[in-house]
């Protein structure tokens, strides 16, 4: 079954999670700002993996978040 639970924005990015099926959490953010198209065929946003896994959800989504804060330092 798959969760269609909309995934939380902070600061302009929006948060995907994922659960692997060893049971830890991998996220991954979506830049929801102006983009800079690469081609005129681009239709993807820029999108970053957040290094690590973690041991739960809450877990990824807040290393999402200081990653987030870290870019912007």
């Amino acid at each position: 079954m798959i969760d269609l639970e909309e995934s939380p924005v902070y600061k302009g990015h929006r948060i995907h999670t994922m659960q692997l099926p060893s049971g830890s959490w991998v996220t991954s953010i979506v830049n929801l700002g102006k983009r800079k198209m690469t081609s005129m065929d681009s239709l993807t946003a820029a999108v970053s993996r957040i290094p690590g896994e973690f041991d739960s959800e809450r877990d990824a989504v807040q290393a999402a978040q200081q990653y987030i804060d870290q870019r912007e330092r």
